[in-house]
């Protein structure tokens, strides 16, 4: 029962009267100490401002008084009892609960009339608490809102102010609450940050509620004043308050004014929303971090352009017709906000699609640069103080790749900004940015524009970090050890921008403006590199390690600082890739681009043997023959040709006739001979023991099928293989460290020798072809055909003894008949005397195989065999090339094709036996000061007759048809002999004579 039942419902006007002079009266009383009277003038009074509204205000002040004395008692027992909050401590008096009692009732019954002025009462009178209390240590000592409001929520008097503004905002008869949200207002703009916990209860007990209002109320203030003048700074503390809590219910009232204002439903939000937005924002960073992580990223081009037909009207009436106060407003709102990157990849996107907007867009690019500029280069500020004021600086550095893409934007002035953006946040940031973007530079340069703000961007950072060019490239190539191969050929276009800028950079035109050159860089990180070229990788890309052949054929000094075992892999992966190169058909990738990629690999060859010691030439002569011979590679130089498919079944039969490497020792090492033949047995702390497995035979099952390729550039590659071994024989292994000292000795003039390096001239020396080496690859030929260690000399045996030798001679032959591109590499040893004199062996096995051939049929015209015939001739041209055999010996090779088989052999006779007088050795040959090339001495000339009478009787023989040459092959012979040779052979000598007579004078 309430103490209100005992007042009438329907007073008089006397009743009011008497009971006003009883309030008074009690109210005198009280303030003499009377507790009694106290609690009576309070009832008296609560009964009166229900019909005595101008009694209000000494009503309120009495009741005010009773809370702020529960209060007081509150904090003190609190702080006696160290913080520690029990409710027992004050028991519920129930004069305080008639007066709470009172005040619910009168919301119940009349809600829309008392329901604006108790929130009012009730928020001031909570805001004056919170201030006279704020500097008790008990509040002061709290570490959080949620501790304040633990230790205020204690109090009974306090819970009953929080739970009639409750009652006053959810006042069904009231369903208006701008009262309340004024009141709010208000009190939190006299009263903060003291009354932020007041806030934060209401705002934690009807989030959306208090939200929407607190924001519809702020927008409909900011119609009516201006900035300065409304209550913006309020709505701004309570939405700022509550959005670190009630993110979602700050956003979904932005969104709601965004709504209004591009719907045009609501005209104060359409002519206000957006400045009312950006000035709410300004004045909380909370609230601009809502607006920017939340709102900003749902909005469309199509919301922009709707906003058109507003932005002037918002110049002129919000900013005093001064669009650059507008565009700074902005600016100041994306440095502050971490979502900066988001809004200037919006306005870049903008800047080249809004129509009118877009003018603003770059203003507002270029005002931002402008002030981050200001801000990172004259800023007084400490850079940590500096970046915790302006988030938007680290923000750029996290989110990074945002921009990334704009680097190369066909829109110059986009570009541009971008990369000034980078430089700043490179510069005062992290180096990591900037290997970032030189990564992007890499892969997405298309046009020069691209690679010149590349090297912008590289020549201003690398004044603070030396090394961030080396880092990018280290990116590179761990991304391309990584990831996939992409099939539109992306993956190749950061290498092939490098190779565009290391040409420039070594030519010159243009020059690049920077002072640690790629070529450097790469030369540094060749260690690196070399995995890209590793053909044993899963990973390895053909067209990836072509592109890197080229920049490494153009980095000057490539050995320079390099250690040798790098330098070895270089060089084995280039022979590796030399033979992938060359099988490439034509269809694929054009000949000319093929003898491109060759040529790089030949000059890089040669770099690499003429800047380091000889081992690196040795390898690579080694390699390139080995790996040429190998049966796998034989379709590669042969217009047809057997290569190994799989094995057979064990129905299958093999001809003889068909190519079997495990025919020839050449093929196959002794290690896996002994394999075949034997088991391994391991025992514990012993020897490996072998065993003799008891099976010699080879299982059909296991022999290699056989098919035979095509292919139609057997020509070119051999050409091209002829070409790299010469390349690596100019070579002069030493030459090119010695020269590049030299010219570092005089004056600096480094460069000059790398451009010429880079170019292929490196010494004069260079350009002829190393003797030394040449020699080297006779004897890997030796070495390698020849499938005995013992009779490889260089003298010439009797023709019986070649008998012995018949089963090597007969398997020299047949690697000839099996890589007939071993005649080629033949005649190059022969071109380069005396190296052909370190072949003697495999001369001398392929002519005994060739007089057997010979032998065997004797009176049969030697044009019936056009291949032996042909072989047969090719290896005296060699001899003749490589100044084995003098003329006219060296000229059977024109009269053989007329003879028969018996002459041949006889004139085959005389070039051994020759052979076997005048043993090969390279000491017969002397250095033409004229052409620097090594000729046999003057009494090479000079043969006996016994070595040439049969071929001069052969030419008589057969003069009908090789007379002609008697005067070329012996000159100082009298033509009269001839003459009546030729008159003593039947019938047909008057005819033959004339014949003989117009030819001799020639």
């Amino acid at each position: 029962m309430s103490f209100l039942d005992r007042f009438t419902k329907n007073p008089t006007g006397e009743k009011l009267l008497e009971e006003l002079r009883c309030f008074f009266i009690s109210s005198a009383k009280a303030r003499a100490g009377d507790d009694i009277e106290f609690r009576e003038s309070i009832r008296i009074g609560l009964w009166i401002i229900r019909h005595l509204p101008v009694s209000r205000d000494a009503v309120f002040d009495l009741v005010s008084v009773v809370y702020q004395e529960f209060v007081q008692k509150h904090l003190s027992s609190v702080e006696q009892r160290d913080g520690v909050i029990s409710i027992l401590d004050e028991e519920i008096d129930d004069f305080l609960k008639d007066i709470h009692s009172t005040f619910i009732l009168y919301l119940e019954n009349c809600g829309e009339i008392w329901s604006p002025i108790l929130s009012s009462w009730a928020l001031h009178l909570l805001g004056q608490f919170s201030t006279q209390n704020a500097n008790r240590p008990l509040l002061t000592r709290a570490q959080s809102v949620n501790e304040v409001i633990t230790i205020w929520m204690g109090s009974k008097a306090i819970q009953s102010l929080l739970t009639i503004t409750s009652r006053c905002l959810t006042c069904q008869d009231h369903s208006n609450t701008d009262s309340f949200i004024s009141a709010l207002l208000d009190t939190s703009a006299a009263h903060s940050p003291q009354f932020d916990w007041v806030v934060a209860h209401v705002g934690n007990t009807y989030p959306q509620t208090v939200v929407t209002e607190v924001l519809n109320l702020g927008l409909n203030n900011f119609s009516l004043n201006p900035p300065q003048g409304s209550k913006l700074s309020s709505v701004a503390g309570i939405l700022g308050h509550l959005s670190t809590t009630h993110s979602k219910e700050v956003q979904n009232a932005f969104d709601q004014t965004l709504q209004h204002v591009l719907s045009g439903t609501n005209p104060t939000a359409e002519r206000f929303g957006i400045p009312y937005l950006l000035h709410l924002c300004s004045s909380s960073i909370p609230l601009l971090d809502v607006l920017m992580d939340s709102v900003l990223p749902k909005v469309k081009e199509d919301t922009i352009m709707g906003m058109q037909p507003m932005i002037q009207s918002w110049i002129q009436f919000h900013f005093a017709q001064n669009a650059q106060a507008l565009i700074a407003l902005v600016t100041h709102l994306i440095l502050k906000s971490n979502c900066g990157p988001k809004a200037l990849e919006i306005l870049m996107n903008g800047a080249k699609t809004w129509r009118f907007l877009g003018v603003y867009a770059r203003m507002l690019l270029k005002n931002f640069m402008i002030e981050i500029s200001s801000l990172l280069y004259e800023s007084s500020v400490p850079h940590k103080d500096l970046v915790a004021n302006f988030p938007c600086i680290s923000a750029l550095k996290e989110k990074s790749d945002t921009l990334m893409k704009f680097l190369t934007d066909s829109d110059g002035q986009i570009a541009r900004f971008t990369k000034q953006i980078i430089k700043l946040i490179s510069f005062y940031e992290a180096e990591a940015v900037g290997v970032q973007a030189l990564v992007h530079y890499f892969r997405s340069s298309v046009t020069d524009s691209h690679i010149w703000h590349m090297t912008d961007l590289i020549s201003s950072l690398e004044m603070k970090y030396p090394s961030i060019l080396g880092n990018a490239l280290r990116v590179l190539i761990v991304e391309a050890r990584l990831f996939p191969i992409d099939d539109s050929g992306t993956h190749l276009r950061p290498w092939r921008t490098i190779f565009r800028v290391i040409k420039s950079e070594v030519s010159g035109i243009p020059p690049i403006p920077i002072k640690v050159k790629f070529s450097i860089v790469i030369r540094e990180n060749l260690c690196s590199l070399v995995s890209l070229l590793d053909t044993r990788m899963q990973q390895f890309r053909m067209d990836e390690a072509s592109i890197l052949v080229g920049i490494l054929s153009y980095v000057p000094d490539l050995t320079y600082q390099v250690l040798f075992g790098t330098l070895l892999k270089v060089e084995r992966f280039l022979v590796e890739i030399f033979f992938r190169v060359i099988a490439i058909r034509n269809g694929r990738v054009g000949r000319g681009e093929k003898i491109q990629q060759v040529s790089f690999i030949s000059k890089l060859l040669n770099h690499l043997c003429s800047n380091t010691s000889s081992a690196i030439q040795n390898d690579s002569l080694r390699s390139l023959v080995q790996i040429c011979l190998n049966p796998d590679c034989r379709h590669l130089f042969q217009q047809t040709a057997k290569v190994v498919s799989g094995p057979l079944s064990e129905d299958t039969l093999i001809d003889d006739d068909e190519f079997e490497p495990e025919r020839f020792t050449m093929y196959v090492s002794l290690l896996q001979e002994n394999q075949k033949r034997s088991v391994s047995v391991s025992m514990n702390r012993t020897h490996s023991t072998s065993f003799h497995s008891g099976k010699f035979s080879k299982s059909s099952s296991n022999v290699a099928k056989v098919q035979i390729l095509g292919n139609e550039d057997h020509e070119i590659n051999v050409s091209l293989f002829l070409s790299v071994v010469i390349s690596v024989c100019m070579a002069r292994p030493g030459n090119g460290r010695e020269m590049s000292n030299q010219m570092e000795a005089k004056n600096g003039k480094t460069n000059q020798w790398r451009d010429e390096t880079a170019h292929g001239s490196d010494s004069e020396s260079n350009k002829e072809v190393n003797i030394e080496a040449m020699r080297k690859v006779a004897l890997l030929l030796v070495e390698i055909v020849s499938p005995d260690v013992m009779f490889n000399g260089l003298p010439w045996p009797e023709e019986e003894f070649s008998k012995v030798q018949v089963e090597r001679d007969l398997q020299i032959r047949r690697a000839f008949e099996e890589h007939p591109y071993l005649w080629d590499l033949l005649e190059l040893v022969a071109h380069y005397c005396p190296s052909l004199c370190y072949c003697s062996v495999l001369l001398r096995a392929l002519m005994a195989t060739f007089m057997a051939h010979w032998t065997s049929c004797q009176k049969a015209q030697a044009s019936l065999y056009p291949t032996q015939l042909k072989w047969t001739v090719r290896l005296i041209n060699i001899m003749k090339v490589g100044q084995l055999i003098p003329p006219p010996l060296s000229y059977i090779g024109l009269v053989i094709v007329e003879l028969k088989a018996n002459e041949l052999l006889a004139l085959l006779r005389d070039i051994w036996w020759y052979m076997k007088a005048h043993v090969p050795i390279p000491t017969l040959f002397i250095k033409d000061p004229h052409s620097n090339r090594f000729v046999r001495d003057a009494d090479f000339v000079n043969v006996s007759p016994m070595y040439t009478e049969r071929l001069r009787l052969a030419l008589i023989n057969n003069v009908e048809s090789v007379g002609y040459l008697y005067p070329r092959l012996f000159p100082i012979q009298q033509q009269s002999l001839v003459v009546q040779a030729i008159n003593g052979n039947g019938s047909q000598g008057q005819g033959q004579e004339t014949k003989l007579k117009a030819i001799i004078p020639e």
